[in-house]
């Protein structure tokens, strides 16, 4: 998913793009991602999650080795374009496995050891990759990336008892008890106020981290006067942050009722940070703290984030649910990199960093007042 944008100083000259171009490849990538995911979590209620996935995985995989071996702009836009229907059945798939397997009890934990462990990549990806792409070259870096992706679809696929959503033999007679919604109910489902107001949410806030993770190691670089390496280190180092926010907020998840208020906090608290960042030029401390406070108090806030989506739905609708609200991630991803990136290609750093954090602070509108029950049709 980050495999692209640690990539981008090296790729503008040979691809003779602008930023904001490179940024369109990345919504490209969000915009299949958006359009797929209510489908995928759709085909996640009514199937299951654990195929459903792998074939995600799979699609994601075999684009990025054919992105490695692409020549040209386009071909690139167009494989990214493919992987991000790959990348749509991720929420949903996920989180219907999560809620089907794990205790209610310990579900805020367990999100964020989940979320832990992709944010782990994330930040993964700045560090394996702008060293890989030194050594050999961009093409190389995105065909290793997808040849590991290949691996894991293997080793998911034959581990596929794990990724189970579906209820054991002994329990299909009650499964009659959380009958599947209809049409009509998915889609008032979906547009009811808590899933419409997570949805804005997660948009806002995914614009927002789009924006840090595309175009922050060229702002710093802009903006501090730092090298490549220290601005590639210190996304990773916001990342490395964010795991560590995220594990912090599970277990606050599991220790509140007040979701809300978790997560409300958590957003103020990061949009400071940014606003920080913006403060005085070439004044790399700022830099260094700012960079590292945004990703910690993101992270404490989403677990408390995803609870909030799983208790606005009724039982057997985590695919619909995390679908619809995903797509709203998917269109903060898609505006995002164009945006910023439109910025970055008018050297603003400044307001790029003070864009970043009103739009991080405008969500907690939304977190704040979404209500906090679960709906039922039935």
């Amino acid at each position: 998913m980050l495999s692209l944008p640690p990539l981008f100083l090296f790729m503008k000259p040979e691809l003779q793009v602008s930023y904001a171009a490179l940024g369109a490849i990345v919504s490209a990538f969000a915009a299949t991602t958006a359009v797929g995911q209510i489908p995928a979590g759709i085909l996640v209620d009514r199937f299951g999650a654990r195929y459903v996935l792998i074939g995600g995985i799979g699609i994601i995989s075999i684009c990025l080795v054919l992105s490695g071996l692409s020549e040209g702009y386009w071909p690139l836009f167009i494989y990214f374009l493919v992987a991000g229907i790959g990348n749509s059945v991720f929420h949903p798939a996920d989180f219907s496995i999560l809620s089907a397997r794990l205790d209610k009890k310990i579900f805020g934990r367990a999100v964020s050891i989940h979320s832990f462990m992709g944010y782990l990549g994330w930040a993964g990806a700045s560090l394996f990759i702008l060293p890989l792409a030194k050594i050999t070259n961009w093409h190389t870096a995105l065909f290793i990336v997808g040849l590991v992706g290949l691996a894991l679809t293997i080793v998911m696929v034959v581990q596929s008892h794990l990724l189970n959503d579906r209820k054991e033999e002994a329990d299909i007679a009650s499964e009659n008890s959380t009958p599947k919604l209809n049409f009509r109910e998915n889609i008032s489902l979906m547009f009811s106020l808590p899933l419409v107001m997570m949805s804005l949410f997660y948009l806002l806030t995914a614009m927002a981290t789009a924006g840090i993770m595309s175009f922050s190691i060229v702002a710093n670089v802009a903006f501090y006067g730092v090298t490549t390496d220290f601005a590639g280190g210190m996304l990773t180092a916001h990342l490395i942050a964010l795991s560590v926010g995220v594990l912090i907020g599970g277990w606050l998840a599991d220790l509140t009722e007040r979701h809300n208020f978790v997560a409300g906090i958590g957003i103020v608290c990061m949009a400071l940070s940014i606003l920080c960042l913006a403060y005085e030029q070439e004044l790399v401390l700022v830099m260094i703290i700012g960079m590292l406070l945004s990703g910690l108090f993101y992270g404490i806030s989403s677990p408390s984030r995803d609870l909030l989506t799983r208790k606005s739905a009724p039982e057997g609708s985590a695919g619909v649910a995390f679908g619809f609200t995903s797509t709203g991630m998917s269109i903060g991803n898609l505006v995002g990199p164009v945006l910023f990136g439109w910025m970055m290609d008018f050297n603003q750093p400044r307001l790029y960093f003070i864009t970043l954090g009103l739009v991080v602070a405008i969500s907690v509108i939304a977190v704040v007042f979404t209500r906090h029950r679960q709906l039922s049709f039935r």
